[in-house]
């Protein structure tokens, strides 16, 4: 017998090898690291580094020649992400619940966008498009990673209104992020001279966008919950699928907004909002939210190896210290200074105002927004702005992480105070 017949090298089969282990790795590491102070997307760096060193350098990672897959991927968890937002909050149209994060949305995201984009043409010589993309692509902060930092699954109670900020802001400002993505693109693509344009711009992109998204979300989560549960009994409810139901108002809500012309991701975290605000059995909302949460977790696992891998290959351009100087701007005093300069006259503590103002984590949002753009116009420097990108995300889940489980004890206590 041959045995060299059953030991042949199989590609798809090795495919299927690699998905099995970053499974088992999004469902153990993260469990793992529970209250320790490191987060999982550094331990997945950490083993996509770890795979470019064992594979003698085969795994690199050409973005610019991905940039369909990768947006769709990102694009995949991010609204993913957005539904288990939307699912943690429990009184999602009262004011209550936005009372910080709309001054972090109305102040500190414009203001970060427009120190940024400066800052990253001024340093670095970014193109005008290019550096309005960058600021916004960067701004949003990412419903993915800021997870450690969020408010409590649906069937316990808000006791932190600091993590319901940070919830509340990360579900609807990758949304908002939308409008000035297209502003850099109709720059790039329509040139400097934006009086043939900004009517356009106003009325289509701010607009018509945001209200379908808002609109399709608001009656598509009310809809849902009236078909599936007002039409079923306890009985036939006890057997619907989670899963099912979870990727249902993920799916419809997008596809259909997006259809529309509006913006899916605010379609999806509203849809998922106003189902919240309907569902008043604890149990479902708790099945929902944990199916979502599984399937981020390996999304999560799946693109932070392949970053691993893109940040080794590319490590002699990604120590460029123009590149790590603004990240670190962005990340350390930009994002801060806008927060605080937000919620100065709110009634939070000092310690809250920093948790606020520091936790911008950047993320995957970025990188789906980044990918986007590539798709739609040329930026001129687009490995240059795929770098810059890659240097803040990968520092800011170093930085952020690092600290998140330091913040969350410190957080518990203040709540609990």
């Amino acid at each position: 017998m041959d045995f060299a017949e059953f030991l042949k090298f199989d590609e798809y089969n090795f495919h299927l090898i690699i998905i099995g282990i970053v499974t088992l790795l999004a469902a153990t590491v993260p469990n793992l690291l529970n209250n320790k102070n490191i987060t999982a997307p550094i331990i997945y760096l950490l083993i996509g580094i770890v795979i470019y060193i064992f594979t003698n350098n085969y795994s690199s990672i050409a973005v610019l020649n991905n940039v369909d897959i990768i947006k769709k991927i990102s694009e995949f968890v991010v609204i993913i992400a957005l539904t288990n937002a939307g699912l943690k909050i429990k009184r999602p149209f009262k004011w209550k619940t936005w009372k910080y994060s709309f001054w972090l949305l109305a102040v500190t995201m414009p203001l970060t966008i427009i120190a940024t984009a400066w800052l990253s043409w001024w340093f670095i010589g970014l193109a005008p498009a290019a550096a309005i993309l960058f600021g916004s692509l960067i701004a949003p902060t990412d419903p993915v990673l800021a997870a450690d930092l969020q408010t409590t699954k649906p069937s316990e109670k808000d006791i932190s209104k600091t993590r319901l900020a940070l919830t509340s802001e990360a579900g609807i400002n990758d949304g908002l992020a939308f409008p000035f993505t297209y502003f850099a693109i109709f720059l790039a693509t329509k040139g400097m001279d934006y009086h043939n344009w900004i009517s356009e711009w106003i009325l289509t992109d701010i607009l018509y966008k945001i209200v379908v998204g808002v609109a399709i979300g608001l009656f598509s989560g009310w809809i849902l919950y009236k078909l599936i549960f007002s039409m079923t009994n306890k009985n036939q409810q006890a057997k619907i699928s989670r899963g099912i139901l979870s990727l249902t108002l993920t799916l419809l809500p997008y596809a259909i907004t997006e259809m529309c012309g509006g913006y899916g991701f605010i379609a999806v975290f509203i849809a998922a909002c106003s189902f919240s605000n309907s569902d008043k059995d604890i149990h479902h909302m708790d099945n929902l939210h944990d199916f979502t949460e599984e399937i981020e977790r390996i999304f999560v696992a799946f693109l932070f190896v392949i970053m691993g891998i893109y940040m080794a290959s590319n490590r002699e351009s990604l120590w460029d210290w123009h590149l790590i100087f603004i990240a670190l701007a962005i990340i350390l005093v930009i994002r801060p200074i806008s927060g605080w300069i937000a919620l100065a006259r709110t009634d939070l503590s000092r310690f809250e105002k920093f948790v606020l103002s520091f936790y911008g984590i950047r993320g995957i949002g970025s990188i789906f927004y980044l990918m986007y753009a590539l798709g739609k116009a040329d930026f001129g420097d687009n490995g240059k702005l795929t770098e810059l990108t890659a240097v803040t995300i990968i520092l800011s889940v170093f930085i952020h992480g690092i600290s998140a489980a330091t913040i969350q004890k410190k957080l518990d206590k203040y709540d609990g105070s």
